[in-house]
């Protein structure tokens, strides 16, 4: 039973958690029930955690899954139906999120003398924030910086996603702060034509 979930878990560093395994198996059944099947096939996870806790007042609870890189173009062609039919079994928010690499500033690859730009810590967190926000994505962003310090990143919303993202906001917030350790604030500017 544990084996044929396996092949929808790419974990190299360690065992599958038992919740991974849960994961696995609510994919499995997303794809044998449904017209997803040839998509489905390429959708592999390297993680998964469940994230609760109380952010700004709000109680915050999401299932967090890792997806494998090479999953990705088969999670965007079905990402909402996929989406829903994780948050129907979860009963709470999915967040989808694709792993890639961070390659700190000074390591040499393999004989590279530059990484290249997309492995960056800056440009990896803001393709986080494009897999959180997805299908929807942001119009820009503007660094802040608190009176104490803090620097805070908002990110402009498109207007016509108001409705679509309205509601996910806190959740979109807690779920960058415990990916990336980064406050951020979302707006909805009253067109698209200034965003301010």
């Amino acid at each position: 039973h544990m084996s044929n979930l396996s092949d929808k878990i790419n974990k190299k560093e360690a065992q599958p958690t038992d919740f991974e395994y849960q994961v696995a198996q609510a994919l499995k059944e997303i794809e044998a029930a449904s017209d997803l099947k040839s998509q489905m096939k390429d959708v592999k996870i390297t993680g998964a955690t469940e994230h609760e806790e109380t952010f700004k007042g709000q109680k915050v609870s999401a299932v967090i899954i890792w997806l494998d890189y090479k999953s990705m173009a088969a999670v965007k062609s079905i990402h909402a139906r996929l989406q829903s039919e994780l948050e129907k079994r979860f009963r709470r928010s999915v967040a989808l999120v694709f792993r890639r690499t961070i390659i700190p500033k000074y390591s040499k690859i393999k004989g590279q003398q530059k990484r290249p730009n997309s492995r960056t810590l800056t440009v990896v967190h803001e393709e986080i924030m494009k897999d959180l926000l997805f299908p929807h994505n942001f119009l820009g962003k503007r660094l802040r910086l608190k009176t104490n310090g803090k620097r805070v990143i908002r990110y402009i919303l498109d207007p016509n996603d108001k409705d679509a993202l309205q509601d996910k906001v806190t959740t979109l917030t807690a779920v960058y702060k415990k990916l990336t350790g980064k406050d951020v604030v979302f707006e909805f500017p009253l067109s698209r034509e200034f965003p301010v």
